[in-house]
């Protein structure tokens, strides 16, 4: 990426490690988080990725923001003193209007800004991201360096690259992902169980809470407070639940 050499991660949890070790093998990938794990440094010497403070991470051509949208405000007033000029700062939010208005208020003018949102994890891509996709949302950067992105992700990692302005992108996400993340929530609660009767439909179902059954209660709350339209659709879908139980308890059924 325009002569890009090292990549710094701010945030070693789940994600951070699984991106960075896609990314090991490519360029000369540090991390460091603000709490780090026990088996972190196992981990990090593993992946082939070395741990270090926030300001060598910093120092980097181009620095990935791998924390929840929650503590994004603070992790940028830490870091903006020292970037780089001309520096690339990535955010990977599944959502995209507050981390973009975030970086745009918070970050020196001198450097880019780029919002994506992979559409997988650890989980739903324990056997290879090839195929899956990711969603970018340009906000101050240069078209060759966009370029140099695109070619990393669409040809290097074989991922489907895809381009929505925040606001398009949040209103996408309130129905794909707040939706299936709340019910999926919901159905793990009552431990939904595997009977020898189970339908295909039902197996379906079952996949949905399985699929998502790892990610972080901070994820979760992240797709539903930060994103500003899954409210509506969770309101939308409750709306059309009670109607249906209304109608299904009437005595006057047709």
């Amino acid at each position: 990426m325009l002569s890009v050499r090292r990549i710094g991660i701010v945030g070693f949890g789940s994600f951070g490690r699984f991106m960075g070790g896609h990314l090991a093998s490519r360029f000369e990938v540090s991390a460091t988080d603000r709490v780090m794990e026990t088996d972190a440094a196992k981990t990090a010497e593993e992946l082939g990725i070395r741990l270090v403070e926030l300001n060598e991470v910093v120092a980097c051509d181009v620095v990935v923001l791998a924390v929840p949208v929650q503590n994004l405000g603070g992790v940028i007033a830490d870091i903006s003193p020292a970037l780089k000029t001309g520096a690339l700062v990535v955010d990977v939010c599944s959502v995209k209007t507050r981390p973009l208005e975030l970086m745009r208020s918070g970050l020196p003018d001198d450097v880019e800004i780029l919002g994506t949102h992979p559409m997988f994890g650890p989980q739903s891509g324990r056997l290879g991201v090839a195929g899956l996709k990711v969603v970018l949302c340009p906000e101050r950067i240069s078209d060759a360096r966009l370029r140099c992105v695109e070619e990393l992700l669409r040809d290097d990692l074989e991922l489907e690259v895809l381009h929505r302005d925040p606001a398009r992108h949040d209103r996408e996400m309130a129905y794909i992902q707040g939706l299936t993340h709340w019910m999926a929530k919901a159905l793990r609660e009552i431990r939904l169980p595997d009977f020898e009767l189970a339908t295909t439909a039902y197996r379906h179902m079952m996949k949905i809470e399985e699929i998502l059954r790892e990610d972080s209660d901070a994820l979760f709350l992240t797709i539903e407070r930060e994103n500003p339209y899954a409210g509506e659709a969770r309101d939308e879908l409750l709306a059309r639940l009670g109607e249906l139980d209304e109608w299904i308890r009437r005595e006057d059924k047709p």
